[in-house]
């Protein structure tokens, strides 16, 4: 129940209690007095509860108050993950684009080594009819292997692809696309 609904009904109360007392001209000093005492503890509980209804209003405007801090403060964090959510798609872009690059410099690489590779085999047929020695071919060496010798030290030596990116200061993608790269510039 609320607490105007008790006040009212103590009000209902004491005003019953007062039509049923006699007039005041027959009352005796004692009565008057039972009829004072009560009266003040009317008052005193009616204080009682207008001091908790107070206490009760603080409580409540505490609570509104702290919860829309709450409130603002997570909206803030959404919004701070939301930017960070976009960064990460940025970059996410930036490096695909990235690798696509590389893959079209992998390929143009390719197809370089097989035009010469054939450019090369045509006077090796010519080499082929002329007596002399043959010089046994040498294994090309890979560019890559050139660009990041560290790295594929440590990956003869077994280290894991999380341990080379660490030591080498680069990202996992990146060390997993030039060990890539490196098989197969051996394939070809």
């Amino acid at each position: 129940m609320q607490p105007w609904v008790y006040i009212v009904l103590l009000g209902a109360a004491a005003l019953l209690y007062a039509l049923r007392l006699p007039s005041r001209s027959k009352e005796d000093p004692a009565e008057r007095r039972s009829l004072k005492e009560t009266e003040a503890a009317l008052e005193l509980y009616m204080s009682d509860i207008e001091r908790e209804n107070t206490e009760l209003l603080q409580l409540v405007a505490g609570i509104k108050q702290q919860s829309q801090s709450n409130r603002a403060a997570t909206q803030e964090e959404i919004a701070i993950l939301r930017q960070q959510i976009e960064d990460l798609k940025q970059n996410a872009a930036k490096l695909e684009a990235r690798i696509t690059a590389d893959e079209q410099g992998l390929a143009q690489l390719s197809a370089a080594v097989a035009k010469a590779s054939t450019v090369q085999a045509a006077p090796s047929a010519e080499r082929d009819a002329t007596p002399g020695p043959v010089p046994a071919p040498k294994p090309p060496v890979s560019s890559i292997k050139l660009r990041y010798p560290r790295l594929f030290e440590l990956h003869e030596e077994g280290k894991s692809i999380d341990a080379i990116a660490k030591m080498a200061g680069l990202q996992r993608g990146e060390v997993q696309l030039i060990l890539q790269l490196a098989k197969q510039e051996e394939s070809l």
